[in-house]
C-alpha cells in the first residue's frame, strides 16, 4: 500500500528549485520508508500550532494547516502517547520520494556501544506483580506496561545508520526518523504495525495483538508461531483488540471488513497476530482523523482505556513521551499513513533511550512480561549493534 501511496504522492511532489543539488538524506528531519520507498522531508516550513490543536481538535487544525499548504506538501511528525500533551507536527520544506535501495549513504557508520543500563529492572518485575492485584481486585481488564533501558556508545548516533539498519532487518515495516527541535534528539525506530492508512478514501488498518519471540533454529521457530497461533490467551486479547478497533473506526469509516480471524505476522526478532481491516474513511476526513479515533488502542494502552492509562501514570517511573504514540506523515487529500511509535529509541548524542512494554492481565507472570519486553527490545539493539539474541535481559 505504502508504494502506491508514495507513486500517487510523487506526481504532486514539488522541488522548489530543479536545478539545485540533491538534499543530503544525513541533514533530512524526516524519513518514512515501507516497501521499499522512503519519504524524506527537509527543513520544516510550518509546524502545527498547539493552541490551534487544542482550539480546533488535532485531526481539524492537521487538515486546516495542510490546506494553507501549496500541492505537493505533507504534514509529518510525531503524536504522544498521552493525547493530553503536545504533538509534534510540521510540514518539511522540502520532500522527496526515494527508492529505499538507492539510500547508501552513512549506512555503513557505526558506533561501539560502551554500555547499556537497565538491562534488568526489578521495578518493572514489581510494577506488573502490582497490576495484576488491582486487575483481579478491580473492573480493569489489562494493562500494557513499559520499560526502558538506556544505551551509551563511544561517540554521537548517526540516525541515519540506525534507521537504514532497521529497514534491513524489516523491511515490510515502517522504519521511521523525527528531528526533535527542542533538543538536539531525534525519534528512530522500525513499527510493524499500521494504526491508519489511506488511499483515495480507502482505509487500511492492521493491529496486532499477541505475540512470541523469534528463535534462530527454523524448526523451534514454526513451533513458536504454532503454539501463539493456537494461544486461547494470546487469541482472545487480538480479539478484543480488533473488536475494540472495528468499533471505534466506525465514528471515521463505513463498509468495514473485518477477517474472522487473525494472521501470524514475523518480524526479524519476534511473531505477532494481526488482522488487517479495510474500510472506506468518510468524505472530508484525512489519515490522522482515522488514526486518532483509534489511538491510543488497548494493544499499547489497555481497557478500560481511561483507567488503563491512570495506572500506567502510576506505575510508570516517567512519562512514556512519545512511545506508544502515532508516527507517520499525510498529504493535503487526506492519504498518508500513520504508525504505532513501537520498536524505538530516542537517540541524544551518544545516548539511546529505548522502550518496550508487555500487556498484564489476570493470568500474567510478572516474569515472563520482563522476558517479553527483553525481546522487543532486541530489534532495536540490533540495529544499535548490541547482540542480545537468547538473552532475557
Amino acid at each position: 500500500m505504502n508504494a502506491q501511496l508514495l507513486e500517487n504522492h510523487h506526481e504532486e511532489t514539488a522541488v522548489e528549485d530543479p536545478s539545485a543539488p540533491t538534499p543530503r538524506t544525513d541533514e533530512a528531519t524526516f524519513r518514512f520508508a515501507s516497501y521499499g520507498r522512503a519519504l524524506i522531508g527537509h527543513g520544516i516550513k510550518a509546524t502545527l500550532d498547539a493552541e490551534r490543536a487544542r482550539r480546533l481538535g488535532l485531526g481539524p487544525a492537521a487538515r486546516q494547516l495542510l490546506a494553507e499548504q501549496p500541492p505537493g506538501s505533507i504534514l509529518a511528525g510525531v503524536v504522544p502517547f498521552d493525547r493530553a500533551a503536545d504533538p509534534f507536527l510540521f510540514v518539511p520544506q522540502q520532500v522527496e520520494d526515494l527508492p529505499m535501495r538507492g539510500l547508501t549513504h552513512g549506512g555503513q557508520e557505526t558506533s561501539t556501544v560502551a554500555e547499556v543500563v537497565g538491562e534488568y529492572n526489578p521495578q518493572f518485575i514489581c510494577a506488573a506483580g502490582a497490576a495484576i492485584d488491582r486487575i483481579k481486585t478491580g473492573t480493569l481488564e489489562k494493562v500494557v506496561l513499559a520499560r526502558s533501558l538506556e544505551v551509551f556508545a563511544d561517540k554521537e548516533w548517526n540516525p541515519e545508520s540506525v534507521w537504514q539498519r532497521l529497514y534491513q532487518q524489516n523491511p515490510a515495516g515502517h522504519s521511521f526518523t523525527i528531528g526533535l527541535p527542542q533538543e538536539e534528539a531525534s525519534i528512530v525506530g522500525n513499527s510493524p504495525e499500521l494504526i491508519a492508512g489511506v488511499l483515495r478514501g480507502q482505509l487500511t488498518s492492521h493491529p496486532l495483538a499477541g505475540s512470541a519471540p523469534r528463535l534462530t533454529d527454523r524448526t523451534e521457530d514454526q513451533k513458536a508461531a504454532a503454539v501463539l497461533a493456537g494461544s486461547a490467551k494470546n487469541l482472545a486479547e487480538h480479539e478484543f483488540v480488533v473488536r475494540h478497533i472495528s468499533t471505534a473506526l466506525r465514528s471515521v469509516a463505513k463498509d468495514l471488513i473485518v477477517p474472522s480471524g487473525p494472521d501470524l505476522l514475523p518480524t526479524g526478532q519476534m511473531w505477532h497476530l494481526g488482522t488487517l481491516i479495510r474500510a472506506s474513511l468518510y468524505k472530508g476526513l484525512g489519515s490522522l482523523d482515522a488514526a486518532l479515533a483509534i489511538h491510543p488502542t488497548p494493544a499499547i494502552c489497555g481497557s478500560p482505556t481511561a483507567a488503563a492509562q491512570a495506572l500506567i501514570s502510576e506505575l510508570e517511573p516517567d512519562a512514556r513521551g512519545f512511545y506508544g504514540g502515532l508516527v507517520g506523515w499525510m498529504n493535503r487529500d487526506g492519504e498518508g499513513e500513520w504508525a504505532l511509535l513501537l520498536r524505538s529509541a530516542v537517540l541524544n548524542g551518544n545516548r539511546a533511550t529505548l522502550h518496550a512494554g508487555a500487556g498484564i492481565v489476570a493470568d500474567s507472570d510478572p516474569f515472563d512480561e520482563h522476558s517479553e519486553t527483553a525481546a522487543k527490545f532486541r530489534t532495536m539493539l540490533c540495529a544499535l549493534g548490541v547482540d542480545r539474541a537468547g538473552s532475557s535481559l
